[in-house]
């Protein structure tokens, strides 16, 4: 990702949720979702600070007022600019200035805009934005204990698409639609507003997808010259304007099978050939258990100690389940590291594989099954460390674990 914002010459902000550690670059902007996840990654976050290298934490849920006396703690520690929060009402904005009464700077604020997914946000056309704009900007008790660094916008509706190109198409329709945001705004606070808004736009499918332009220029994967066209476009009205365009995108490290389903990167392990994404990208696994059989049924069927609280209860577009069993250890024909066995039913703490094909080995009680869950942000969400194995090891050594990262969990 990093490689690809820098040929775009964008700048790129992860979200550490499900992965818990930032990458390598010379300015450390992430969002993480929980308090908890700032607070255990604040001995990094201060050494990057010593170390010379610019740090903001964006806090990625409009902000609960009760969360923003625990972020000034964090705030205490870094750095002033070095924590941002979400707002898309002016009834969070009289729950902000406890930040600035703890640290003695303003709590930097992105406004949350919806364009359609309708999860969260403000609509850009609304009285509602309006209505929070003029309280942000125009209420010296607000504006004194604040700063408004820009607009952002997650693209939840990208996870529909099912090509590299639909998702570029909506990555670019975002950055349009916040870009007229910003002209819009500036058009009424020119004298209130900096020069320099952030917009900040993305989900993994659509900040992804421009890896494409990078990696398989030559592939028939590739984008599109129009969608390449597009986006440079985007991207220098951005820049006239005086403003700073970032994608931002977390699971995108990791991938999962909604990732598979969107077919919105290129593939890894697969780079030289220019395929498509395939299981072999998926680099998150469960590691569960077998524990009974169910010959008997109407069809066979298999128990596995795993359910909601181990896998998640998300939907893949895909297929009907609620996730794929690896070819990791078992004997199959099928490629692309599918068993044939995939999890058909599921509840707290049970998951019932169903599917089981001829040309794959019958498992046993007490095997170890490694599990691709649809969604990795949700299955992740409940473990209180990944293990770590490299498969660029030789295949000796692939289950060799060498390291065990330890990840923050509560809110």
């Amino acid at each position: 990702m990093l490689e690809a914002c820098a040929a775009l010459d964008v700048a790129f902000r992860p979200h550490i949720k499900t992965y818990k550690v930032g990458e390598s670059s010379p300015d450390v902007k992430v969002v993480v979702s929980t308090v908890a996840e700032a607070e255990m990654r604040l001995d990094y976050l201060f050494e990057c600070q010593r170390n010379g290298r610019s740090v903001n934490v964006l806090y990625g849920v409009p902000i609960p007022p009760s969360a923003v006396r625990r972020l000034s703690q964090v705030g205490k520690q870094l750095s002033p600019g070095s924590v941002s929060v979400l707002i898309d009402h002016y009834n969070q904005l009289k729950h902000l200035g406890v930040f600035k009464e703890a640290t003695g700077y303003p709590l930097h604020v992105f406004i949350k805009i919806d364009t359609g997914y309708g999860r969260a946000g403000v609509v850009t056309e609304s009285s509602q934005f309006r209505q929070l704009l003029s309280h942000l900007l125009n209420d010296s008790s607000i504006s004194n204990c604040t700063k408004f660094s820009g607009l952002y916008l997650h693209s939840g509706h990208s996870y529909a698409g099912s090509t590299a190109s639909q998702a570029m198409d909506i990555l670019v329709k975002e950055i349009e639609s916040l870009a007229r945001a910003s002209n819009y705004i500036k058009s009424l606070y020119d004298n209130l507003v900096s020069q320099s808004l952030t917009l900040s736009v993305g989900a993994t499918p659509t900040a992804t997808s421009v890896q494409n332009l990078v990696h398989t220029a030559d592939s028939d994967h590739a984008i599109g010259s129009s969608e390449d066209y597009a986006l440079g476009r985007c991207i220098r009205n951005v820049k006239a304007n005086h403003d700073v365009l970032e994608l931002h995108a977390g699971v995108y490290a990791f991938l999962d099978l909604q990732q598979l389903a969107t077919q919105a990167s290129p593939s890894a392990a697969n780079s030289s050939a220019g395929l498509g994404l395939s299981m072999t990208d998926i680099a998150f696994t469960v590691l569960a258990e077998v524990v009974s059989f169910y010959e008997e049924r109407n069809t066979s069927e298999t128990l596995i100690a795993a359910g909601t609280l181990a896998l998640g209860r998300e939907p893949c577009k895909s297929y009907q389940g609620w996730g794929i069993v690896s070819s990791w250890g078992i004997k199959s024909t099928r490629l692309n590291g599918h068993s044939g066995w995939q999890i058909g039913r599921i509840s707290q703490e049970h998951g019932v594989l169903v599917g089981f094909h001829s040309d794959t080995e019958r498992l046993s009680v007490g095997q170890k099954l490694r599990i691709f869950p649809n969604h990795a942000c949700v299955a992740g969400a409940l473990f209180g460390w990944y293990i770590v194995v490299d498969s660029d090891l030789p295949q000796s050594r692939n289950d060799e674990i060498v390291d065990i990262w330890v990840r923050s969990r509560g809110w």
